[in-house]
């Protein structure tokens, strides 16, 4: 009870200082720790008699560069495009996000933030970068009554390995996903993409070309923007008709193969644009006649062929190649 008196009267004192700029970076006294912080962004069209979405912001494992404020700072852009009210804890000393007191401290961030604003209790979002989007899967997951989508980023995680437990929370869910196809897509993304379709979430996203491991990807505040939208916008518990055809049994005809192959149902698809990629991420050339397909490369193994519609990722297949 100190603890929260203490947070409160923090707060008011902070709020009263700086509400003027519309950023707020406090600290209070929690459980074990002194002064844990966090970084707070009002949007200009933030009205206190009227509900507002809220965004959850986790930041990346890296003390150099990132914590509560920079990652609060990093976004201001892209809150304020969508009119968001941007909460970002701070990850403590050690700058990860996800220990059991961080993740405490973030649930008592937003019950507190709810009883400060106006907030939409059906309009809140949760997003994170790398070990932050790792988060936003682990602690997300744990919570989807709370959250109405959820946007991981650059997702540090292997593999299905730390949600096998939790994945299953994932049906009737919004996520989408941003990822670069040179940030061990096949791991952090592919096989969390495919292990959300298999427990019927709702989900859409975006396989960034030629980008690695980093949040400053080209035309940043756009890609996000977009992905945001989906959040909001995509009603889970019905199924479009271009949901239908994207998700039809596609199949690779042979599979495995020795570079030339057959896409099955693929004139249903209507893609924007069709890429391969090797294990590292990186394009592979390709030729294509109608719906067949010849690789000319000389190392086998496996690859993915990605499908793009409207630059979201629609498709993702798994091809060995045998030589």
């Amino acid at each position: 009870m100190k603890n929260k008196i203490s947070f409160i009267l923090c707060f008011v004192f902070i709020s009263m200082s700086t509400f003027a700029q519309q950023t707020i970076d406090g600290s209070f006294d929690f459980q074990f720790a002194s002064n844990k912080k966090y970084s707070i962004y009002i949007p200009s069209g933030y009205d206190e008699n009227v509900p507002h979405q809220l965004m959850l912001g986790l930041h990346p494992l890296n003390v150099v560069r990132w914590n509560s404020q920079s990652w609060r700072d990093t976004l201001i852009n892209f809150a304020e495009i969508n009119d968001l009210l941007l909460v970002c804890p701070d990850g403590g000393p050690d700058g990860r996000i996800d220990d059991a007191i961080d993740t405490s401290f973030t649930s008592a961030l937003l019950d507190s933030v709810s009883l400060w604003y106006n907030i939409d209790e059906d309009e809140k979002y949760i997003m994170g970068f790398s070990w932050g989007g790792k988060t936003t899967y682990s602690y997300g997951l744990r919570r989807t009554k709370e959250f109405a989508g959820f946007m991981p980023i650059g997702a540090a995680v292997n593999g299905l390995s730390e949600v096998a437990n939790i994945i299953g929370n994932a049906k009737d869910e919004n996520f989408y996903l941003v990822h670069g196809s040179q940030d061990a897509a096949a791991v952090r993304f592919t096989e969390l993409l495919n292990g959300l379709n298999d427990n019927e979430a709702c989900v859409d996203s975006r396989l960034l070309s030629g980008i690695g491991h980093t949040i400053d990807f080209p035309n940043r505040d756009d890609v996000l923007t977009k992905a945001f939208n989906f959040l909001k916008n995509n009603n889970c518990n019905s199924t479009s008709t271009d949901d239908l055809l994207t998700n039809a049994n596609i199949k690779i005809i042979p599979n495995p193969n020795a570079g030339e192959f057959m896409i099955e149902g693929f004139d249903k698809l209507k893609f924007n644009q069709i890429s391969m990629y090797n294990l590292q991420g990186k394009q592979v050339a390709f030729k294509m006649n109608g719906n067949k397909i010849s690789l000319d490369i000389e190392t086998p193994g496996l690859y993915f062929l990605v499908g793009f519609k409207n630059d979201s990722t629609k498709l993702i297949q798994k091809i060995l190649i045998n030589k």
